[in-house]
């Protein structure tokens, strides 16, 4: 007797799983080329009905207020330690957006995406597919994404001291207004500040203030 065989569905592509022309998105970057680039890319997918550009916070607030954008992908490079109060403006705008942080920076998100208010994180380098699939991700599932898509691997370990400095770096402190405000001298804030430089690998203090954002997020 021959055996019978089983017909499998066909696998439905996690596009076709989104409408056409069904999702609106924003994308919020101070640098023009990356801002441009990135809605370019967007705008390639069957899916995106519109994206959206916003080179600051307060345009990004307009924006989403009025046009209730499904996605908002937001550079965190240049944000300093303010990515959480950006993030929250966002969501204040419109509850129901998704928030994807991006950077163009190699440094690491120093807290899960979710406690600044975010689904997920990507890291310097990663490739257009990559963010494409987290866009849509995001949407389909509104769940955090898996950090093996939503952030690098390795999380930056730092000590309370190293934290307290670096928050204050993305202010513009100086060493002395630092040294005054943790009441420790400022040598004790330069040689701390330096072994921050190393483990961030920048240079000065104002790649680490740049980068605070996406190291102290919580």
């Amino acid at each position: 007797m021959p055996t019978a065989e089983i017909e499998l569905p066909t696998p439905t592509p996690v596009a076709d799983a989104l409408p056409h022309s069904s999702v609106r998105a924003i994308v919020i970057d101070a640098h023009a080329p990356s801002r441009i680039g990135l809605a370019a890319l967007l705008d390639e997918q069957p899916w995106i009905d519109r994206c959206l550009l916003a080179a600051d916070s307060t345009e990004s607030v307009t924006l989403t207020r009025r046009h209730h954008p499904d996605v908002a992908i937001l550079d965190v490079s240049q944000t300093g330690p303010f990515a959480a109060s950006i993030t929250g403006a966002i969501r204040g705008a419109h509850p129901g957006v998704q928030i994807l942080l991006i950077s163009r920076c190699r440094t690491t998100l120093g807290a899960p995406p979710a406690s600044v208010g975010a689904i997920g994180f990507l890291p310097a380098g990663v490739s257009g597919e990559d963010v494409v699939a987290a866009v849509r991700a995001a949407v389909l599932s509104g769940e955090p994404l898996e950090p093996a898509i939503a952030s690098p691997a390795g999380a930056l370990e730092l000590s309370d001291r190293e934290r307290e400095i670096l928050v204050l770096l993305g202010t513009g402190a100086t060493n002395r207004e630092i040294a005054a405000r943790l009441y420790v001298g400022p040598d004790s804030v330069k040689k701390t500040a330096t072994m921050l430089y190393r483990k961030l690998g920048v240079r000065n203090r104002t790649e680490a203030a740049q980068r605070a954002a996406t190291v102290l997020a919580e």
